[in-house]
């Protein structure tokens, strides 16, 4: 081994939590984008009813859909973005999973390994121990 050894537990965890402050972006993104389409909706129809709010300011409710649309806009354009980072933190993620799982296989190969060596170890010095006692006995 490079003698630097990789706490993968703590990276896992690190890793979810990152991968879960993305998807709460992008849940927050996607509300955005819910919350602009409804106001749309409400002054798409606060317009075709004729409504004398309207008749009073034009210019205010017009800016108003400006805004909204722009707002809408940026948010489904955070979505993509948050959606992207979603998918790269769950690739990430995977593959720390799978190098964690190695690692693990990994490191009960080499204990098994140990406890044969201990195993085979112990049988060796009893057969020389008891070969001791046998050639003194002659």
């Amino acid at each position: 081994m490079t003698g630097s050894r990789t706490d993968y537990a703590r990276l896992l965890r690190l890793q979810r939590a990152v991968k879960a402050s993305r998807e709460r972006e992008l849940a927050v993104a996607k509300n955005r984008v819910a919350i602009a389409e409804k106001e749309l909706e409400e002054l798409l129809r606060l317009m075709s009813d004729a409504s004398p709010v309207l008749d009073l300011f034009p210019d205010v409710v017009a800016r108003r859909i400006d805004k909204t649309m722009d707002e809408k806009a940026d948010a489904e354009r955070v979505v993509s973005e948050s959606g992207d980072h979603v998918l790269r933190e769950k690739r990430k993620l995977e593959t720390i999973e799978n190098r964690h799982a190695e690692h693990r296989a990994s490191e009960l190969r080499d204990s098994e390994a140990a406890a044969q060596s201990e195993t085979i170890d112990q049988r060796v010095a009893q057969a020389l121990s008891a070969s001791s006692k046998i050639s003194k006995l002659r």
